[in-house]
């Protein structure tokens, strides 16, 4: 009872006295790609202080002293930059948590482990860390019993000895859902002074009241929830600026959100969270939404600018975790009333025409002011949004080059030329995604481009309805042309029968065509698999797989078909996570699975799977191409 008084007071004097129905609330900096860097830190620290958030834990997946260098001291440069970091946050009653991810790297029962640990706690703890956190998220075995032991001898031998120490903090290994032993044993283990994070139904979810109340059970406490929201470190193509809903009222021990990379585009989502976190039962999201820009933008025509750019740009598209946002919802009966249109007669009204003009120029004036006006107002802001705002001007030029060649075909005019030069633009338009992709992999670890994907817009209503006409009116052209249907590739999908993996997404990204990444490891039972169909068309030349762990791939075979029912294994060159092999093109391979062929469960995290092809195009790609001859 002692010590349960003495960590209120403790808490207390952390982090204020609190009248708000959410004690803990603010930012982890817990996703994978670019770190925001001190700058960006400085400036969501000051903008937290403005809005009464009150906890930032760091937490980047790529600061490799947070993670696979965790043993070792921070280089003086860094260890300066946290001193200034803890001095804006203490001005602004922030409390600066430093978490360490100790992953698959800390070996049970190691006592220079624990040593080292607890040497490095204590470097940062002279530095002027009062609050920490520890990590077992997405690393290492789900070993409930050794995490708590963890968990308990951080706090009693490190925190409970210290003046000033927030209560402890972690991230468990088993970290969404509900109802798995790991939870249930680490909630029975576990001091019941740590706060356990816990991301919700899924790893990215709506936060609902009968999930936080089932783990509410599980851990013997409510959870400390990390929201996967506006994070998209899983759909990197995307900018995430929409609104924040999906938040039951809940009883929780802290609310942190995790944001993307775009350290100054997420202020729009952290606005409505701060709003959220101060008053849930009174929350108005689209309220909250609207007065957000005014709030953020002092100038009214950035503003409005920004307003119109966030609409088309706050849906994740298709992904692993399934979880999708709302996105041009004021042009959506619009969008609808113009496919119902188009699908019924391959012709749109007069009416329907010019109001999806208005609606694109609207959009395209919006994305011009704002390319030619934030590298003066707004620079931080213009630089991580810059890629997204050139790709929707060329998207909105390529709309308007749709309706053009739409209505010169129904008057019965010639498009060669108007397929040309839409053929030059949308050439331009790919040449600036790949410099977007350049300057950002310039400044993320390892100067990977693999891991920036080409800046995709408007994806849920306007980009599918843009394709559609473009498309149909195109294949018309071509039937007029050649007196023939237009057969395009098709069959770009992914395929799985584990459970844990119920529907892969698959993408293409220059020559290769393989699994949106899954950062998170999942189950694959005996006998379970998962693979990837290209089209008739495409050809094969390389398969390549990294499964996370080298017990997947000595538990596991990969299989190649030509048709999807005749399978022949690949003897993989295999290596650490790798499964590897050139394949010959003259073989027409055109699916290929990983298949557990052990007795037992195993645990995989698809960072790649996928093949090197040749002779890809899109149906407008081919198309044009065939157009233009």
């Amino acid at each position: 009872m002692k010590k349960n008084i003495v960590a209120a007071i403790v808490a207390i004097a952390t982090f204020g006295v609190f009248a708000e129905t959410i004690p803990l609330r603010g930012v982890v900096e817990g996703y994978y790609g670019r770190p925001w860097g001190t700058e960006g830190r400085l400036s969501l620290l000051k903008f937290m202080g403005e809005h009464n958030m009150n906890i930032f834990i760091y937490g980047p997946k790529d600061d490799p002293y947070h993670h696979s260098k965790w043993r070792e001291p921070y280089p003086e440069k860094e260890m300066k930059d946290f001193k200034k970091l803890l001095e804006v946050a203490k001005a602004n009653k922030i409390n600066f948590c430093w978490a360490i991810h100790l992953g698959s790297g800390f070996r049970k029962g190691s006592k220079e482990d624990y040593a080292a640990l607890f040497k490095k706690l204590g470097w940062m703890y002279d530095a002027g860390f009062r609050s920490f956190a520890v990590f077992f998220d997405d690393f290492g075995a789900a070993d409930a019993e050794f995490h708590a032991e963890v968990g308990n001898r951080i706090l009693k031998e490190f925190i409970d000895k210290r003046k000033g120490c927030a209560p402890l903090i972690m991230c468990p290994n088993v970290y969404w859902g509900f109802g798995h032993p790991y939870q249930k044993t680490l909630g029975e283990k576990l001091d019941k002074r740590v706060h356990i994070m816990w991301t919700g139904r899924g790893i990215c979810s709506d936060i609902t009241a009968d999930a936080v109340k089932k783990i509410t059970e599980d851990f013997k406490r409510p959870p400390f929830i990390w929201w996967n929201w506006p994070v998209n470190d899983y759909c990197r193509s995307k900018i995430l600026l929409g609104r924040t809903y999906g938040l039951d009222d809940v009883a929780c021990s802290g609310f942190v959100s995790n944001p993307m990379e775009n350290c100054e585009a997420s202020k729009i989502a952290l606005y409505g969270i701060a709003k959220w976190c101060k008053d849930p039962k009174n929350f108005d999201s689209k309220k909250v939404w609207e007065e957000s820009f005014e709030k953020l933008y002092k100038d009214k025509k950035v503003a409005k600018a920004m307003r119109i750019f966030a609409e088309h740009n706050s849906d994740q598209g298709p992904n692993g975790h399934g979880y999708r946002r709302e996105e041009s919802v004021s042009a959506a009966p619009l969008c609808e009333k113009a496919r119902n249109e188009f699908n019924a007669s391959g012709k749109l009204s007069n009416e329907t025409l010019e109001e999806l003009e208005d609606l694109f120029e609207e959009i395209l004036k919006a994305s011009e002011y704002l390319l030619a006006e934030l590298p003066r107002e707004r620079y931080d802001l213009g630089w991580e949004i810059e890629g997204w705002l050139e790709a929707q001007k060329y998207q909105m030029l390529i709309a308007f080059m749709a309706l053009d060649i739409y209505k010169k075909y129904n008057e019965g005019d010639d498009i060669k030329s108007h397929v040309s030069f839409l053929k030059e633009m949308m050439s331009h338009s790919e040449t600036l995604a790949e410099y977007h992709r350049a300057k950002f992999a310039a400044a993320t670890f390892a100067n990977d481009k693999q891991w920036i994907a080409k800046p995709a817009t408007a994806t849920r209503e306007l980009k599918p309805l843009i394709d559609l006409i473009l498309e149909g009116t195109l294949k018309s052209a071509y039937k007029r042309k050649t007196g023939r249907d237009f057969s395009a590739a098709s069959g770009f999908k992914g395929f799985s029968n584990a459970r844990a993996i119920p529907s892969p997404v698959v993408k293409l990204d220059g020559k290769y065509a393989g699994y949106v990444r899954i950062m998170e490891y999942t189950e694959i039972a005996p006998g379970e698999s998962f693979g990837i169909q290209v089209p008739e068309k495409w050809q094969t030349d390389y398969f390549h797989a990294k499964l996370g762990d080298n017990a997947a791939v000595k538990a596991g075979v990969i299989e190649l078909s030509k048709d999807g029912k005749i399978w022949s294994k690949l003897n993989t060159a295999n290596h650490g996570e790798n499964m590897e092999k050139p394949l010959s093109v003259a073989d027409g391979w055109k699916f290929a699975r990983y298949r557990n062929i052990s007795k037992n469960k195993v645990r995989v995290k698809i960072n790649q799977f996928k093949f090197d092809v040749r002779s890809v195009a899109s149906p407008i790609e081919e198309l044009i191409d065939e157009l233009v001859k």
